[in-house]
């Protein structure tokens, strides 16, 4: 019988694990420590429903309590928050495989994992830079998944920038990760167009799309030696912002478009990452934002009023809408419920 690969996932994006665990000829081992999944506050009974399985998993004990708790969770998903259940299936398959966690900001555990495990290849897909002597490990070392057709985009959130500066096309990149910053050769990349009327999400739906389709396959060939790892043209080389100062929303300077795009891509990647402004020295975050192309109504750019339940923000070309009472921090909602209209820096 032939011997499986010995594959350990990294990353955020739980449709990545999906994947690879689909295919017979893969045996993913591990997988990353989501610390937000165990870390996150929450007054909702079901999302701790969540947290304790989680837990259970990550410590290896009670497998049969894990296993009686999963049965119920399909259930009390339908209660829960979109974060916890947008990771259901996800949990589903670390309990069903009796999955490792693997924490990866300690550096010590996870190379004690990789050699223990003997791992073949490592893959990664929305995480931090990861230190050389995990990446170079595994015996076929480590394959990135980035969104953009590299060399154009190194960097976060490459997908933001196709759609601000009006790119016609993107692409799904597999590349080997080294000391750079996504400036591995390339084992495989494949273009999609970008149409108007493409946003965020769509974009998301495109390259996950990609990635069912071609990535098990980009990776056997690689693991076989078929493909020949091709180095990148620097004269191409393009850069996306800082993650964390992209993160700052700038009224004046951005379309209304590329604000609803941030604001809604980051917690969508990373849980808990949120895009923000100031109101005065005040930091306000939003978790979740509607652009309003139609609805041009207020005469400064920042400007805010609430009307109802929602906060409306100006931006270039439209509006900005936020529910007060689920897209804001609590108490943020309640000093726009008594304020009722302002100015953002």
């Amino acid at each position: 019988m032939k011997e499986k690969i010995k594959v350990v996932y990294v990353g955020y994006h739980a449709e990545t694990l999906h994947v690879l665990c689909g295919d017979n000829e893969f045996d993913v081992v591990g997988t990353s420590l989501i610390g937000e999944l165990t870390s996150v506050g929450t007054l909702n009974p079901i999302n701790l429903f969540f947290k304790l399985i989680y837990n259970l998993r990550r410590q290896n004990i009670c497998w049969l309590l894990e296993r009686m708790l999963l049965l119920v969770w399909p259930l009390a998903a339908r209660c829960t928050s979109s974060f916890y259940r947008r990771y259901s299936d996800y949990l589903k398959i670390l309990s069903e495989r009796k999955m490792e966690i693997v924490d990866f900001s300690n550096t010590a555990t996870a190379m004690d994992f990789l050699k223990s495990n003997r791992v073949d290849l490592m893959v990664v897909c929305a995480w931090s830079i990861l230190p050389e002597e995990l990446i170079t490990l595994p015996k076929y070392g480590t394959v990135n998944i980035h969104p953009s057709k590299l060399p154009q985009y190194r960097g976060a959130l490459p997908t933001l920038w196709s759609l601000k500066n009006g790119d016609k096309e993107s692409a799904v990149t597999y590349l080997l990760m080294d000391n750079g910053v996504d400036a591995g050769a390339i084992i495989g990349q494949h273009v999609f167009p970008i149409n108007a009327g493409d946003d965020w999400y769509s974009l998301e739906v495109k390259t996950n799309s990609i990635l069912q389709k071609t990535l098990v396959a980009d990776l056997k060939r690689h693991l076989s030696g078929e493909v020949k790892p091709t180095v990148q043209d620097l004269r191409k080389k393009s850069i996306t912002g800082k993650y964390a100062e992209y993160m700052k929303i700038d009224w004046v300077a951005e379309d209304g478009q590329e604000i609803y795009n941030k604001v809604n891509l980051y917690p969508f990647l990373v849980p808990t990452e949120y895009c923000y402004t100031f109101l005065g020295d005040k930091k306000i975050v939003l978790k979740k934002a509607a652009f309003l192309k139609s609805h041009v109504t207020l005469p400064m750019l920042g400007q805010y009023q609430v009307r109802g339940l929602a906060l409306l923000v100006q931006a270039k070309h439209g509006l900005i809408g936020c529910s007060l009472f689920s897209e804001l921090k609590f108490k943020d909602s309640f000093l726009f419920m008594l304020k009722r209209s302002g100015k953002f820096a």
